[in-house]
């Protein structure tokens, strides 16, 4: 079964409520410690529900950090959305079960730490809405907002 949430499908009213979240970033140096926001995940905290979408493209990070292998970048995204869109409510439930509700627990459960290129960055939290549309509004801001703004 896939997820409806992570796979972009209408969430149901059973998605509204509490959520946190936190946005993987690309370090392409990471002496120097520049990053650009490539993905997010965002779960229920009262709902065994987790939704992730990460870039499927690398016009901004490749204008951002010209020596990018973008290949291997994008397989990396891709990995990362299948890892995520394979967290259906039951095995989401058996993950907290085993972890606790945490997302980062749930983050490390799902994958194992990543090297210093992709950070996660510290867990945010709001309310309201469904669960795909907290999680598009949080892409919006945290990962497209540079991108929006100038019209690409």
């Amino acid at each position: 079964m896939t997820n409806p949430i992570s796979t972009g499908q209408q969430a149901d009213e059973t998605t509204l409520g509490h959520f946190t979240y936190t946005i993987l970033r690309y370090v392409h140096d990471i002496g120097t410690a520049e990053f650009v926001n490539v993905g997010v995940v965002v779960a229920s905290t009262h709902a065994p529900q987790v939704a992730a979408k990460f870039r499927t493209d690398i016009a901004r990070v490749k204008a951002m950090f010209p020596s990018l292998d973008g290949e291997v970048f994008l397989a990396r995204m891709k990995r990362l959305q299948a890892c995520f869109d394979a967290i259906d409510e039951t095995r989401c439930a058996t993950l907290r079960a085993c972890e606790g509700p945490s997302l980062m627990a749930l983050i490390r459960r799902v994958l194992p730490l990543e090297d210093g290129a992709l950070p996660w960055s510290p867990i945010g939290s709001g309310a309201g809405g469904p669960l795909i549309a907290a999680l598009q509004a949080i892409y919006e801001r945290s990962v497209l907002s540079n991108e929006l703004r100038q019209g690409h």
